[in-house]
């Protein structure tokens, strides 16, 4: 199973943990109009890069700043699926800047308007971000807020994964979720270990089918704030780490089939 990266930053080109894994590359370096926000011209042209590739795998996606191209591997399916986003943010923001898709609202466009979508968890943001939510959707989300991870976070999943539990499951992690000790993100970030985030995704598939995998949440390289070797080394290690991880465990549910 060959992953997915999509590079927008550059940032990949300077971690090692896809090198021994001939991933298809994508490159959208010189694309315009994709940076948070994307402009309908940039969404085709992306769209058309993902036209022949299929949905199940695994994806990377860059820094969180292009976390809505999950919603384009999403429309892609065409049968009934299930959502689970892990994420220190709801991503249910009222688009802003002239109704552009964009990192902040693509979640809240795929539960209102996505009509293959059963359910979606978001587990990760603060309770007030929930509050939030404009949608009227809210009988397909279960929110998993971070007051609640720790105490109550398995027993949520638990439930949320009994919810319609024949359809496959799409599963979208943006690193922010993680504390600094395993991710160095753009945004600011929760407390989630990998450790326990390893242990719900084990849960995840021993409970359901995956249908694909994307990770985000890139630090990439900024003009005013140059990448450190550390944090490099950070996020590299935790991606080979997840990308291991997910990939041992979809291809043993692909020999089940």
């Amino acid at each position: 199973m060959r992953p997915i990266i999509m590079d927008f930053s550059g940032i990949y080109r300077e971690e090692d943990f896809w090198k021994d894994q001939e991933p298809v590359w994508l490159d959208f370096r010189k694309l315009q109009g994709v940076n948070c926000y994307c402009t309908p011209e940039a969404e085709e042209a992306v769209k058309e890069k993902l036209r022949c590739l299929p949905v199940r795998g695994i994806h990377f996606l860059d820094s969180g700043n292009y976390h809505y191209l999950t919603k384009f591997w999403l429309e892609k399916i065409r049968t009934p699926f299930s959502l689970l986003v892990f994420d220190n943010h709801t991503d249910m923001q009222e688009a802003a800047f002239f109704g552009l898709l964009s990192c902040g609202s693509w979640a809240g466009e795929v539960l209102d308007a996505c009509a293959s979508l059963s359910h979606i968890c978001v587990a990760g943001p603060p309770r007030k971000d929930f509050q939030e939510y404009k949608g009227k959707a809210l009988e397909k989300l279960t929110g998993i807020c971070r007051e609640e991870l720790e105490e109550k976070g398995e027993e949520l999943l638990r439930k949320f994964l009994k919810t319609d539990p024949a359809l496959p499951l799409y599963i979208s992690i943006d690193k922010d979720i993680l504390g600094k000790e395993d991710a160095r993100t753009n945004w600011d970030q929760g407390e989630l270990s990998l450790e326990q985030l390893l242990k719900w995704l084990e849960l995840v598939f021993a409970e359901r089918k995956v249908l694909a995998v994307d990770i985000c949440g890139e630090d990439p390289p900024d003009t005013a704030r140059p990448v450190s070797g550390g944090d490099l080394a950070v996020n590299d290690r935790t991606n080979r780490k997840i990308l291991e991880f997910v990939k041992n465990r979809m291809e043993k549910q692909v020999i089940l089939d």
